[in-house]
């Protein structure tokens, strides 16, 4: 009988020495995302019943049988609600934030477990008797001699933990127990990743057949971008799906009581007893969780509707497609895509109207163009022929037309439709080959450019995808034109997707509580920050203005701009910009000391560390949880934090830029002197949008700081001694 896990302390000290490199070690935590260890009575479906109860997905991963999930806290929700509502679930054992270390790594720690490594030769009865005096419980002993994995003690912190048992003499080290999750150029852990050449293809030898670099639909470089959002819904009508599959199951939208079974009246359920409609289903969304394979849109929902395509009705096909576009209708919140990876004999009045139903109703709908080697206006091959949907020819590893697929001027655009391994029923997986497959890659694709913004049309969504196709016309030479725009490219799709409009709308506003005297000032926001004589940390609003001799931090309450308190920063007297890194007050000096981001203890104000920065007047400072981002006034860098290496700079949008600030994947960057703040997304550092800062008078925008949870951004008028408070919508 396995433990029962017991409840740990929550902390706010994410630090600790490693023995084993003698570094000291702080994290900060991120506001988006959870670890989450559940009791070991959790069933899967308990967990996934967890996930549909708290509205919290799983974002990196979840192993049931270690019984942990990664999971991603909703826009709308803050880090400690998101956390309460983990705690109180009987499942639930313990929630840590995911959290960031000094190298801007993101770090996926279990809250109630650690290990420790302990020094060649300690006899084991003296291992025993410590764990036993530090009240430690064993989870596993490790096949390293001596290298344990050990629970937190009740009421215990993990970190505290690990300071303490770091400092025994006879242990080597002390770690907290991590789960790994291959996050770089977004390749996902999913086993059967290697195979799936039409989303990555490096010359991989796919089921035989020998690849061609690049030749795929770079959706590994998209998922940068976006994975997804679950207000997208991928309607896959076929055969049906396998209901229970460990890649599908996740990503099926709720049925509740609603009949999607299009094929047989006495069963509402859409099983699938064929396979087809399973492996369409995997290709365009199958879920992100380290089994198997991943769909194109791993983050959106699918709704699977069963028709008959062995001896079905075309009528039933037409309900089908007529009753997601009365979904479209009762949920204007959602954004759907169908996809239809079969053919009819020959033109249907009820289907093609249903088409034409469901594209008024604002549906994107992608049909396969067909496995007959044929053109599909000679004869009409139907209903890809149908000028309403986007007709999809396949693709095989080396981006040659399939010797089976249609072509003709009718194809829209191409996609991968050769050895397509897929989810297929009894929670199995098969290659299977036809415009079938390519039709799914489409849809996938359609569902994440919605992802990117929800606000498009349908007829946008199609302008996108089929204006970011890739040229095959050199591999295709007796098919020029017949392909379609040429094969699908997830990443210049996303990419050219625009991005809503950025929304300004002003809450309050307060005076600055030291007058400006023209030079620079500076805002951070700090989600939790322990001021001078408090018990207990809380947030505050950071602020500076230069003034000669008397150069202070003020700590102002947020929502009214009162001061909690003030600090001198030590040796700091000519700061342009600051911010908050999670646990110190980061400073930049526009003359003495310039060229220097130094680190200021926020209790004391002395200097506690300093980094190199590119030389120039550091007029703005943002940390987005990974990077600072230094200002230069004309150039914007990216640094890391822990050393001040530059990988990376942009132009400051409109050409300069004295004020920064980072929240929710933007960068809002400052001009003080048209006072216009631009929107910088960070994925691409494209500018997203713009919007003038309130008030008048000159250096309207000389401070920027921004709180994600609230979305309020924080503006610091020099012209006016006044800060303004607003809502962004993002």
């Amino acid at each position: 009988m396995r433990v029962q896990k017991p409840r740990v302390k929550q902390e706010n000290d994410y630090s600790y020495t490693n023995k084993f490199t003698k570094k000291q070690l702080r994290f900060s935590p991120r506001e988006d995302e959870v670890v989450a260890t559940f009791q070991p009575q959790a069933s899967t479906e308990a967990m996934r019943g967890l996930m549909s109860a708290t509205s919290m997905a799983v974002s990196q991963g979840m192993d049931a049988n270690r019984g942990f999930a990664v999971l991603k806290v909703p826009r709308e929700r803050d880090l400690e609600t998101a956390e309460r509502a983990l705690e109180a679930r009987p499942e639930v054992a313990n929630v840590l934030p995911v959290l960031v270390d000094d190298e801007g790594l993101t770090r996926y720690f279990l809250p109630d477990e650690l290990t420790v490594q302990f020094k060649e030769g300690v006899p084991r009865e003296r291992i025993e008797q410590l764990l036993d005096e530090k009240k430690t419980p064993v989870v596993a002993e490790q096949r390293t001699p001596g290298y344990y994995t050990l629970a937190v003690p009740e009421e215990r912190g993990l970190f505290e933990t690990l300071r303490e048992l770091s400092a025994l003499e006879e242990v080597a080290f002390a770690e907290p127990s991590e789960a790994g999750f291959n996050d770089a150029l977004y390749v996902p852990d999913d086993p059967s990743f290697p195979v799936l050449w039409g989303l990555h293809n490096t010359g991989q030898v796919v089921n035989g057949t020998t690849g061609s670099v690049d030749s795929d639909t770079d959706a590994v470089e998209a998922w940068d971008i976006t994975r997804g959002h679950p207000d997208v819904i991928i309607s896959v009508i076929d055969t049906g799906m396998d209901l229970d599959h460990p890649d599908l199951v996740a990503n099926l939208l709720a049925r509740g009581s609603e009949d999607w079974d299009f094929a047989d009246a006495a069963d509402p359920s859409p099983d699938d007893a064929d396979g087809h409609g399973t492996h369409v289903s995997g290709t365009a969304a199958a879920v992100d969780n380290g089994t198997g394979v991943i769909g194109l849109a791993p983050g959106c929902r699918l709704m699977p509707l069963r028709i008959n395509l062995t001896a079905g009705m075309n009528q039933n096909r037409a309900d089908a497609i007529n009753y997601v576009a009365a979904q479209a209708v009762a949920n204007p919140s959602r954004r759907y895509v169908i996809n239809c990876s079969w053919k009819m004999s020959g033109d249907h009045a009820g289907v093609h109207s249903a088409i034409i139903n469901a594209v008024s109703k604002n549906v994107v709908v992608v049909f396969a163009a067909g496995n007959a080697n044929q053109d599909i206006e000679s004869p009409p091959f139907y209903p890809a022929f149908y000028p309403e949907v986007i007709a999809v020819a396949a693709t095989d590893q080396q981006d040659v037309r399939a010797g089976f697929s249609n072509y003709g001027a009718r194809v829209d655009v191409s996609a991968p439709g050769v050895n397509i391994y897929s989810s297929y029923p009894d929670n199995g997986y098969a290659y299977l080959d036809g415009t079938s497959m390519a039709s799914p890659h489409v849809a996938g694709l359609a569902a994440l450019v919605w992802s990117r913004n929800r606000g498009l049309t349908n007829a946008q969504v199609r302008s996108i995808i089929e204006s970011t196709c890739d040229n095959i016309d050199a591999k295709n030479p007796g098919f020029i034109g017949k392909l379609g725009k040429g094969r699908i490219n997830a990443y210049r799709a996303v990419r050219a997707t625009p991005l809503p409009p950025v929304k300004f709308t002003l809450l309050r506003r307060f005076p600055f509580p030291q007058k400006n005297d023209g030079s620079s000032s500076a805002l951070a926001y700090a989600r939790r920050i322990m001021l001078a004589g408090s018990l207990v940390p809380r947030s505050a609003l950071l602020f500076l203005t230069q003034k000669p001799f008397s150069e202070r931090i003020y700590s102002l309450n947020p929502a009214t701009g009162v001061v909690m308190g003030s600090i001198d920063p030590v040796n700091n007297d000519t700061i342009g910009s600051m911010e908050w890194d999670g646990s110190r007050i980061r400073v930049a000096n526009v003359t003495w000391g310039a060229g220097f981001i130094n680190a200021i203890h926020p209790g004391t104000g002395a200097q506690v560390g300093s980094i190199p920065a590119p030389v120039g007047r550091g007029e703005g400072l943002a940390y987005d949880g990974t990077y600072l981002y230094y200002s230069t006034i004309n150039r914007i860098h990216i640094l890391k934090p822990t050393t001040g290496a530059v990988v990376g700079s942009f132009p400051a949008p409109g050409g300069t830029c004295r004020a920064l600030a980072a929240g929710l994947g933007h960068l809002f960057c400052g001009n003080p002197v048209t006072g216009r703040i631009y929107v910088v997304e960070l994925s691409t550092h494209l500018v997203r949008d713009a919007f003038m800062a309130p008030g008048g008078g000159t250096e309207r925008v000389d401070g920027l700081a921004f709180n994600p949870v609230t979305r309020e951004l924080f503006i610091a008028n020099q012209g006016e001694n006044i800060i303004y408070v607003g809502r962004v919508t993002l």
